[in-house]
């Protein structure tokens, strides 16, 4: 549900407004540890709901704790299928411990738009 909803606002509100929205803890796409993230098809954040310092960062070869190149499986995802799910672990924003994490990834042109839910 949130995947729609966020890639409806894109469509309707244009990126600057939806971005913008789902970077604000109070633009209705953050709830505790849930959150809204845009990247573009090479691996550059675009918006997060969860930290905006990493809006502009390529994050490509960035590990999780296990050595996963999560975001490489996202691009991969979004390239091939278009949507699917991608398994990792990251610390859960609530807990501040690492988690095992998964991420509904799905492509909307040339980005490609993922919520995920901490399974710990």
């Amino acid at each position: 549900m949130w995947i729609r909803k966020a890639i409806t606002a894109i469509k309707t509100d244009g990126k600057d407004k939806a971005f913008a929205a789902f970077n604000s803890p109070t633009g209705g796409y953050v709830d505790r540890d849930l959150y809204v993230f845009v990247y573009d098809l090479e691996g550059t954040v675009i918006s997060h709901g969860g930290n905006n310092a990493l809006i502009g960062k390529s994050l490509v070869n960035l590990k999780d704790a296990d050595g996963k190149t999560f975001v490489q499986d996202f691009v991969t995802v979004a390239k091939g299928k278009g949507e699917g799910w991608v398994d990792y672990k990251w610390v859960n924003p609530t807990t501040k411990k690492v988690e095992s994490k998964t991420s509904f990834i799905k492509r909307h042109g040339d980005m490609l738009v993922g919520v995920g839910v901490y399974k710990g």
